[in-house]
């Protein structure tokens, strides 16, 4: 669920402060940056996230085998 709010609040937030950037210095391209900013930062958070899911599971994934039971010869 938290994937879903990360690219949106990311983008609003870096408008919403190139907007008073821009307003404060009439400079029309900062909200710009300010949108392409946040689309880029929300995304490498989400790709960060997807690649931190992925190294879990395939931990939980590589400690079992087929029976569930974890591997062969170890205790637990």
């Amino acid at each position: 669920m938290q994937v879903a709010f990360v690219l949106p609040t990311a983008l609003v937030i870096c408008w919403a402060l190139g907007w008073w950037l821009a307003g404060l210095t009439h400079q029309k391209w900062i909200e710009i940056a300010g949108i392409i900013f946040g689309c880029i930062v929300g995304l490498v958070y989400v790709i960060q996230m997807a690649i931190a899911v992925e190294k879990k599971t395939s931990l939980d994934d590589g400690s079992q085998n087929e029976t569930g039971k974890g591997k062969p010869g170890s205790q637990l």
